[in-house]
C-alpha cells in the first residue's frame, strides 16, 4: 500500500489495464480535456475494484472492462441542480442506480430514495452518487464535457 501511495500513477499509465478499444480512447480524450481545462485528475487510491481518481469537478473510476465518470463527486447532498441540460436527461435517468436490501449504502433503510433529474422523480434510487455515466461515447462525452465545463467555471 505504500508503494502505491508513493507511485501514484497517472490514469494513462494505468487505463490500459482496465479498458480497451473505443473506451480506452474515450477515457483518455476525457483526462487530456481535464488536463487541458485545468483539472488534472489526480490518483485516489487503488484497490482489488479498480483504481480512483479524483479532481476538483468529477471522480473517475477504473472497473474491469469499463470506466466511470461521477460529474458530482461522491455522495450528492443536493439533487442534480448542475443538470440543467436536457440533453442528458435519459442518460442519467437510465444510469440511476437502484436502491434496496442488496445496496451495501442502504440508503433510507433499504428503502432508497426519490432522485429528482430535470424535474422528473425516480423512486427506490440511491443518493450515493446517483449521477455517473459507464463508459460514455464521445456523443455523451461532449455533452459531460459542457456540463463539467460550465460546473469549473462557477
Amino acid at each position: 500500500m505504500s508503494e502505491q501511495r508513493n507511485t501514484k500513477p497517472k490514469v494513462e499509465e494505468i487505463a490500459s489495464e482496465y479498458v480497451d478499444g473505443e473506451a480506452l480512447s474515450n477515457l483518455l480524450d476525457f483526462v487530456k480535456w481535464l488536463r487541458a481545462n485545468r483539472m488534472t485528475p489526480t490518483f485516489a487510491y487503488k484497490n482489488e475494484e479498480g483504481a480512483n481518481y479524483t479532481s476538483r469537478v468529477c471522480y473517475l473510476k477504473l472497473r474491469n472492462d469499463s470506466w466511470h465518470i461521477w460529474p458530482a463527486g461522491r455522495k450528492q447532498e443536493y439533487v442534480c441542480d448542475f443538470l440543467i441540460c436536457e440533453e442528458l436527461k435519459e442518460l442519467v435517468s437510465a444510469g440511476l442506480p437502484p436502491c434496496n436490501k442488496e445496496c451495501r449504502h442502504q440508503c433510507n433503510s433499504g428503502l432508497g430514495h426519490i432522485i429528482t433529474v430535470c424535474g422528473v422523480n425516480f423512486e427506490d434510487k440511491c443518493n450515493w452518487s446517483p449521477i455517473r455515466f459507464q463508459n460514455p461515447d464521445t456523443e455523451t462525452l461532449k455533452i459531460i464535457k459542457k456540463i463539467i465545463g460550465e460546473k469549473n467555471n462557477e
